[in-house]
């Protein structure tokens, strides 16, 4: 039998009637609007800071002239840096291990929320219980986009300080000393 949720799923229009058709990664207007809402007199980080024009923007692109350039797998930030965490990635296709680890990342940093903006409707884990959510209609013949506020726990979950799987296991290499690979070795 599912679990009750205490929150109903509630639903955001946005209209095609946008001044700058071109905004880029920019949020819609009322997506906007309703993280406004929702940080109002808060402290804010993006993890991916593309286009948003409040709080302090992370970006691996130089090119948006973010507050700070890095990456969203493997945030500069210290435990409990913000009071909110904003991850909107890019809208490709995320295994599980790479939403976890996003959501970890961003709840050891956030001290009270993780909002999530994207196509992927994502479960919660340990530390981040699912608490609000929208299903935003951002225009015409568009993927539904999901706009879901997470609760941060105290006890959290340190970020892993390894890849498994996925685009990120490059990161690898860089994360802990070098270490040969044994299959040259084997047979011998």
């Amino acid at each position: 039998m599912p679990r009750p949720r205490s929150w109903e799923l509630e639903t955001l229009w946005c209209s095609n009637q946008r001044r700058r058709r071109g905004n880029g990664w920019a949020f819609p207007p009322n997506v906007r609007k309703k993280l406004l809402e929702l940080t109002a007199g808060q402290s804010v980080i993006h993890l991916f800071g593309g286009q948003a024009t409040f709080g302090v923007r992370l970006d691996i692109d130089s090119r948006v002239a973010p507050d700070v350039i890095g990456d969203a797998w493997l945030p500069p930030f210290k435990r409990d840096a913000a009071d909110v965490v904003i991850l909107d990635p890019p809208y490709v296709a995320l295994n599980q291990q790479m939403k976890r680890s996003l959501l970890v990342a961003a709840g050891w940093i956030a001290r009270r929320r993780v909002i999530w903006f994207h196509t992927i409707w994502i479960a919660g884990n340990a530390p981040c219980s699912p608490e609000r959510a929208w299903l935003v209609r951002v225009g015409d013949s568009c993927a539904t986009r999901c706009l879901q506020v997470f609760r941060v726990s105290s006890s959290k979950r340190l970020p892993d300080p390894h890849f498994y799987r996925g685009p990120a296991l490059k990161y690898n290499r860089w994360l802990g000393p070098q270490q040969e690979l044994r299959f040259a070795l084997e047979g011998k």
